[in-house]
């Protein structure tokens, strides 16, 4: 049975080590929440992506449920998969709440910080059941009203933005939640929040990842802006970004690439390129 989003060590801890495939989708609990009817998912490309990578999805509106003995008319909530230690996958339910959770690792004024929208993202080091230390990376969700971490090492940062090779440190940085700026000016930030899994002061990207062990282009529309951006996301296209979708379209068909190149909005054809950027957990 689907659960309300439980704690790890008192804190809201995204576990993504773990990747979890499209076969495994707790189908039971999808269908009791409408989410899964006629043998099909109703669900965007991008919740799965995000669910199968151990993220949030998108805030969802499921209607006319029936839970834990109660009908709800209406319930408003972002939806994540855990990795029980038997190996099944549960569904995780996460409402809004009325008044934020706090988080015992942050001080009043780093919550407050998070709270504002002034930081994506902080730093905190801990001590495990185990007395050795580890980092984590704490986020606010304003949708949800909670805070959620997770350990950098288990983000996979992309190998290419925009066509610019990912240095070593800039991976890590990415791990880290850190602002990255590419060579063209180009700002991102991985977000665990976000079902994209990323955040930019550009509305599009075009991200390089290693998937199913090859390299796959993931073409990024629709990202949310960077926190405390004071100048805005910028639309226009960079050099980077039109030479990396032209890249990406060697070996297409003709007719494709007219469609594609010359047509950004149009551009859904492809579901590495229609789809969140989803592998975000280590494999």
């Amino acid at each position: 049975m689907w659960q309300d989003a439980k704690s790890s060590q008192n804190f809201n801890l995204l576990i993504m080590e773990t990747f979890i495939k499209e076969n495994e989708l707790p189908i039971k609990e999808l269908e009791k929440l409408g989410l899964y009817q006629e043998g099909k998912l109703n669900l965007s490309s991008e919740d799965v992506d995000a669910l199968l990578a151990g993220r949030r999805t998108d805030m969802r509106s499921m209607f006319h449920l029936k839970m834990d003995g109660f009908e709800i008319r209406q319930l408003d909530a972002k939806l994540s998969l855990n990795r029980n230690p038997d190996s099944t996958v549960t569904l995780n339910l996460h409402p809004i709440y009325k008044e934020v959770k706090p988080h015992p690792l942050l001080s009043e004024e780093e919550a407050r910080v998070l709270l504002d929208g002034k930081l994506q993202s902080i730093q905190k080091v801990y001590e495990q059941a185990d007395k050795k230390l580890a980092m984590l990376i704490i986020e606010y969700d304003k949708q949800t009203r909670e805070f959620v971490s997770y350990h950098p090492e288990q983000v996979e940062a992309p190998i290419k933005v925009n066509g610019q090779v990912m240095s070593e440190e800039q991976q890590k940085a990415f791990q880290r939640g850190d602002v990255i700026e590419l060579d063209e000016g180009t700002r991102i930030q991985h977000s665990a929040t976000d079902s994209k899994g990323i955040r930019s002061d550009r509305k599009a990207l075009i991200l390089s990842v290693l998937m199913d062990g090859g390299i796959s282009y993931l073409l990024l529309r629709g990202i949310r802006n960077l926190a405390g951006n004071k100048d805005g996301q910028k639309e226009e296209y960079t050099k980077g970004y039109n030479q990396a979708l032209a890249d990406s379209m060697v070996g297409k068909p003709k007719r494709e690439k007219e469609m594609t190149v010359g047509e950004h909005k149009d551009y859904e054809t492809g579901s590495q390129y229609s789809r969140g950027y989803g592998r975000t957990s280590s494999r």
